[in-house]
């Protein structure tokens, strides 16, 4: 990712981070539930990041937003 959309993304950024840290707390790992849906908010996170720098789908290889999966 380039620097000047590094910034334009610091929000999500920071927030993709944060729960990457919340789910290495000892708490966090104890509850598969909350993992679950810790990694869930992380993909939707990066998701919005993705569909906004115009990048492909990372399950696919389809553009963010564009071509449905067969």
């Amino acid at each position: 990712m380039a620097l000047g959309n590094a910034r334009d993304q610091r929000e999500d950024m920071v927030l993709w981070l944060a729960l990457q840290v919340m789910m290495t707390d000892n708490v966090a790992l104890a509850d598969e539930l909350l993992q679950d849906r810790l990694c869930v908010l992380q993909d939707r996170i990066e998701d919005v990041m993705r569909h906004r720098l115009g990048l492909p789908d990372r399950d696919a290889g389809y553009p963010a937003g564009g071509a449905e999966r067969g």
